[in-house]
């Protein structure tokens, strides 16, 4: 799958996703020892791109669970299909003398059996990259069905069997930590907590989205998400939603949004009635877009200094 944590670290990187050796390194003993990754942390930090990333850098195709309350196993397995069923053994039936026991045995194979992702994932010819998204909005009963997958990477299904993986997947999990996962699933997992990226790496990857934008407007960008992040907001904004932003600047033709943008802007950033009412009381946007330019003139008074460092180092040398 990869070959050294290095070169993990490079190909998510040439993936498009930014990240650091920590995490490199844990998605390639995963991929060496067969072992699932918990991801957690807030919503829109970037763990279901990490999987799609690791996909993509793999060469792997992808496929996604996603989880939601009343999820049962039939969403997540798959379930017998009852219409094909009945109707072949309506045909059987009017095909001289049925044999009953061979019809009875044929409509539980694997024929009439619609899968699920955990069925897909397991029975995939070649590796893939299953994402478990969002697992904590499962109940703890649902949990203990994953942990056949996890630990023998084979599942039960009744009247069935149990089904072999033909080749073993590479599993990501996601949690928002709207509750506390169980430890057997802990237990089987690596763990990696993912929090929003610094402003620093913020303005990369903002960058590789916008390269047609200026390094001063990704600061921008970086500087205003972290501002906004430390703001009271009930929806603090994702990654994607500041690439969006960044976007949008681009395409109106600003290098930074002003306090006067904000009628404009404001769909933009706040995404529920609660956070537009904030941002519009009385110098609340103002102060963010003056918090998010001063956390830019830091990037940018940073990356001087760490130019000026390289060229006397240079120079020196």
């Amino acid at each position: 799958m990869f070959d050294t944590p290095h070169g993990t670290l490079a190909a998510l990187e040439q993936a498009g996703y930014l990240t650091d050796l920590k995490t490199a390194t844990t998605v390639y003993l995963a991929g060496r020892i067969n072992k699932p990754i918990l991801l957690e942390g807030p919503a829109g930090a970037g763990k279901t791109e990490l999987a799609n990333s690791v996909a993509k850098a793999g060469h792997m195709s992808f496929i996604r669970l996603q989880c939601y309350e009343g999820i049962t196993d039939k969403n997540a397995i798959g379930e017998y299909n009852r219409a094909l069923q009945e109707l072949y053994v309506l045909l059987k039936s009017k095909s001289g003398t049925p044999d009953w026991l061979e019809i009875q045995n044929e409509i539980i194979s694997r024929a009439f059996f619609a899968s699920g992702p955990l069925l897909d994932a397991i029975e995939a010819d070649k590796r893939c990259v299953l994402l478990i998204d969002e697992i904590d909005k499962i109940e703890h009963a649902f949990e203990a069905l994953l942990l056949e997958v996890l630990s023998a990477w084979q599942l039960s299904i009744p009247g069935m069997g149990t089904i072999t993986a033909r080749s073993i997947p590479f599993v990501v999990m996601t949690s928002n930590e709207e509750r506390r996962l169980g430890d057997p699933l802990r237990r089987r997992s690596f763990y990696l907590r993912v929090e929003h990226p610094t402003p620093e790496r913020e303005a990369s990857i903002v960058a590789r989205r916008t390269p047609a934008c200026s390094p001063a407007t990704h600061r921008f960008i970086a500087g205003l998400a972290k501002a906004l992040r430390a703001y009271t907001m009930e929806k603090p904004p994702s990654i994607s939603e500041m690439n969006d932003i960044a976007q949008a600047l681009e395409l109106l033709g600003y290098s930074e949004i002003r306090p006067e943008d904000k009628d404009i802007m404001l769909p933009l950033i706040a995404k529920t009635d609660g956070d537009r009412k904030r941002l519009l009381m009385k110098q609340s946007f103002e102060t963010i877009i003056r918090v998010a330019r001063l956390y830019a003139s830091e990037m940018a008074a940073s990356a001087a200094g760490e130019a000026s460092a390289d060229l006397a180092q240079g120079v020196k040398a």
